[in-house]
């Protein structure tokens, strides 16, 4: 129990901390609604161009 009080006190890693960055950058509509539940405008994921290769990338797979 002690242990898991230590680690919510510690500063977060480097890891952490681009993770969060990288979090915080990455589409503008993204609001966090309640404990756990974030919302991101759909229109904004379908546009991003992440999403249009991970798309082509899913075509070509199941076109194999």
């Amino acid at each position: 129990m002690l242990k898991g009080l230590f680690n919510l006190l510690k500063s977060p890693s480097a890891d952490e901390l681009k993770l969060a960055a990288s979090i915080n950058n990455t589409y503008k509509s993204m609001r966090v609604v309640g404990r756990g539940t974030v919302r991101i405008d759909p229109a904004e994921v379908f546009d991003s161009p992440e999403f249009k290769e991970d798309l082509a990338r899913a075509r070509r797979l199941i076109e194999l």
